[in-house]
């Protein structure tokens, strides 16, 4: 049975997720040097619950189920591989799949490419 998921768990996927929109945002409204700085402390092992906070992401708490699945992650596209792109750093539940051009996820965090895993 996997382990619950904490909610710096939950926060560093959902941060995760947002980084490539945020980044989009932070060009445009000129705070790029505060975005990377969340984002280099969290990839060094800072705060994700944090880091959201400062951005004002908003992060529910950890989805976790008792059925034995593990974390919900039915906010992230459905994989349709058998297995799954995982974190590269294995801190987050994050899971994604491959794009439109059948390009492998990239973490955007540790900015690597994700790891795939069977299941």
């Amino acid at each position: 049975m996997p382990a619950p998921v904490d909610g710096e768990q939950h926060a560093l996927a959902v941060f995760c997720a947002a980084v490539p929109e945020l980044r989009a945002r932070a060009v445009r409204n000129f705070w790029e040097d505060t975005l990377e700085m969340h984002v280099a402390e969290v990839a060094a092992g800072g705060s994700a619950v944090s880091a959201c906070r400062e951005l004002d992401l908003s992060v529910a708490p950890p989805p976790n189920r008792d059925d034995g699945v593990g974390a919900r992650t039915d906010w992230l596209a459905a994989p349709s591989l058998v297995g799954a792109y995982v974190c590269p750093g294995k801190r987050c539940p994050r899971r994604a799949d491959r794009d439109e051009q059948a390009r492998p996820p990239r973490c955007a965090v540790f900015d690597e490419q994700m790891r795939f895993v069977r299941c």
